[in-house]
């Protein structure tokens, strides 16, 4: 799977639970609700590891 975050954030499924913020092109900041949210990067490679950490991915295809 291939994409990035900002797919659950603009679904509105982010919680801010910080669970993808192991990528070096996302940055937690504050959202519009109070919680961190993840922004992305230009430099973004849409590699998918970001949401393969997610819960919250309305794509996910649980195993």
């Amino acid at each position: 799977m291939s994409g990035n975050i900002a797919r659950v954030v603009d679904s509105g499924m982010c919680t801010g639970c910080g669970a993808c913020a192991g990528c070096r092109h996302l940055t937690l900041r504050d959202g519009p609700l109070g919680f961190p949210v993840p922004v992305i990067d230009e430099a973004c490679e849409h590699c998918g590891q970001c949401l393969d950490r997610c819960i919250y991915d309305p794509d996910r295809e649980d195993e």
